[in-house]
């Protein structure tokens, strides 16, 4: 009899293994989609707060950068200089939980709304780009926060062509 309690044990250990990483999972990406929502509404003084204190990014062209401080200067100036309407969708979340850490990779597009033209705005819905993130997440404090950002676009234009 002990032996069919010790297999059900196993078996709902398992299963609460299993159910811990799907929730961490859903709650990195609403964790990844809140971040990206903060870009789309122009907050870019509130990025930092996404990321741990030791994190790191590699975004696009701009090199890398460590720490938290770091990226807060990174994102901080763009408050005055991204001022055109876009719209972003993030797709296809690959996230694998590994206890207190995770790994993630998204495909993310943008759609641009506003140019400038000649001290104007002109509106031309359509031209878009796409990109992709790949991610390291920790669990500090009970909350999900990046640890590490690889983001490059790569279509029509790849960045690192």
């Amino acid at each position: 009899m002990s032996t069919r309690r010790e297999a059900l044990l196993e078996r709902l250990a398992v299963v609460e293994l299993r159910a811990r990483a799907l929730a961490d999972a859903e709650e990195i990406k609403a964790f990844h989609r809140d971040y990206v929502r903060g870009l789309a509404d122009r907050r870019f003084g509130d990025i930092a707060a996404h990321f741990a204190d030791d994190a790191w990014i590699d975004m696009r062209t701009h090199g890398r950068k460590e720490g938290r401080a770091a990226i807060e200067e990174h994102f901080a100036p763009m408050a005055d200089l991204v001022a055109e309407g876009s719209g972003y969708v993030l797709s296809s979340p690959v996230i694998r939980v590994h206890g207190d850490t995770a790994t993630g990779e998204w495909t993310w597009h943008r759609f641009l709304c506003d140019f400038p033209v000649m001290g104007a705005r002109l509106r031309a819905p359509g031209p878009w780009m796409e990109g992709r993130y790949r991610c390291e997440y920790v669990r500090r404090d009970g909350r999900w926060l990046f640890s590490g950002m690889w983001f490059r676009v790569v279509l029509p234009d790849d960045d690192d062509a």
